[in-house]
């Protein structure tokens, strides 16, 4: 449940569902198959030769490439997650909205009320992860639980409907499930990455899991079949319910309420009592996801970092291992980065999407360093205690696979942006706002290290 939680989200499967209408379904298989599945069959052997270290990403990265490529790989991860929280304590509210309204009640006129709520969940959520793993693990158990229940009900009645003589709202047909792989599809290519990642977070608490030769890896991969068939199997369900004009409209922020609204009215049922409902099961589900995103990438970063590359309030733990002066830390500049995105957009929606395409694109630069180790790792060294791919052709070619596919989402994320500018000096900003931004704040990281080691001696 602690991979399931932070990795499985509905959202993810309305959000491609708007951007991609029916030909989400075989992106999603796709995605599972030739990515998500071999990235998976990485942590679990990486993690298993690491049983020992709690530092996750980063001791896999260190134990193949060195600290320097591990740190590339933890801070370019710790930037993704913040953008990725912006975008998460301004979605927050959205699901109060609907699970108290039954719609929600922030639109373009007063979408200037979002920082400030979003202000007050940081701390909030910030508080509950200073609290320590055994504290919040529960939380993601019964997130987890929640979770499942939910989309598996949803997936039940949608076939059900459609099996009781409700019409598909989709077409099924190869060519409207076929993606038409415009540059539009690459950019949103990235997303479906995005949202498949997560089993890597579970990493840092190995040293917690009974058994974890045996039990983390045997999760791992329990988790990713799980995971997988939920979006295959709920982006169908999804499309029964609803059309592809109908995802537009709701657009990103509203497509995850609107179709369990749709699915209710078909069967007779409150569509707001059931939206209602929903909201308020996705609202519980969402803070326990959230709170393993806040706390889980400190410990990726910190935990086995060698002594004097972050000054000392940045490295010092609690009795639990948790890293709670640095979470607090985070707290400041996430608050900071709440106050400015939404300041010249032309929309939330517009918001949405920058943000979506900032955390992907961050986010997959730690995943090239990944597959790019464990390819150094199979060349030089035997499979670990635990592996699915005992051949070593066959682990260079997953680790290459999964390497090339990271590099394209990595430029995909941006270039719907620069393929739609009309202007030389559109196309500019387009490349700074979207590449520009994460790269910068790799290479502040990577500076401030440095400085903070030639000041220290």
């Amino acid at each position: 449940m602690l991979i399931f939680v932070p990795t499985f989200g509905f959202n993810n499967i309305t959000t491609n569902g708007v951007a991609l209408g029916p030909a989400a379904i075989p992106s999603w298989v796709i995605v599972c198959i030739f990515y998500f599945l071999p990235l998976t069959a990485i942590i679990a052997e990486m993690a298993s030769v690491n049983e020992n270290k709690r530092g996750g990403i980063y001791s896999w990265i260190a134990f193949s490439l060195g600290h320097r490529w591990a740190f590339f790989g933890t801070w370019s991860y710790f930037i993704s997650n913040l953008f990725y929280l912006q975008f998460v304590f301004a979605r927050i509210p959205v699901m109060a909205s609907w699970a108290l309204f039954g719609e929600n009640r922030f639109t373009d006129a007063n979408v200037s009320l979002l920082p400030y709520y979003s202000i007050l969940l940081c701390l909030m959520l910030t508080w509950i992860a200073s609290r320590g793993v055994k504290s919040f693990s529960k939380l993601s158990n019964l997130g987890g639980k929640l979770t499942i229940a939910v989309t598996g009900g949803f997936i039940v009645f949608a076939f059900l409907a459609y099996l009781k003589g409700t019409p598909s709202a989709t077409e099924f047909s190869m060519d409207s499930m076929m993606p038409d792989f415009s540059t539009s599809y690459f950019a949103t290519f990235s997303w479906l990455l995005l949202a498949v990642s997560g089993a890597e977070v579970a990493g840092t608490y190995i040293d917690k899991v009974n058994s974890p030769l045996r039990n983390f890896p045997r999760g791992v991969i329990m988790a990713t079949m799980l995971v997988g068939v939920a979006y295959i199997l709920g982006s169908f369900a999804v499309s029964l319910v609803a059309s592809p004009a109908e995802l537009s409209e709701a657009g990103l922020k509203d497509a995850i309420f609107v179709v369990h609204k749709l699915l209710a009215e078909s069967l007779g049922v409150s569509g707001d009592l059931v939206v209602r409902l929903f909201a308020m099961i996705f609202l519980v589900t969402s803070v326990a996801a959230y709170v393993v995103w806040i706390e889980s990438p400190f410990r990726a970063m910190f935990s086995e970092v060698p002594d004097g590359t972050f000054p000392e309030m940045l490295t010092r733990k609690n009795a639990d291992g948790g890293l709670t002066h640095a979470l607090w830390i985070q707290a400041g500049v996430v608050i900071v980065l709440i106050a400015i995105p939404l300041i010249g957009l032309e929309s939330i929606d517009a918001f949405f999407r920058l943000i979506t395409d900032l955390t992907a694109l961050s986010l997959v630069i730690p995943y090239m360093i990944l597959a790019a180790a464990y390819l150094v790792f199979r060349m030089n060294n035997n499979p670990g205690p635990f592996t699915m791919m005992r051949s070593n052709k066959v682990a260079h070619s997953v680790a290459l696979g999964t390497l090339i596919i990271s590099v394209a989402a990595f430029f995909g994320a941006g270039i719907d942006y620069y393929v739609d500018a009309e202007t030389g000096w559109e196309a500019a900003k387009a490349i700074l706002m979207t590449y520009g931004g994460p790269i910068f704040l790799i290479a502040l990281g990577y500076g401030l290290t440095h400085f903070h080691k030639q000041s220290t001696g």
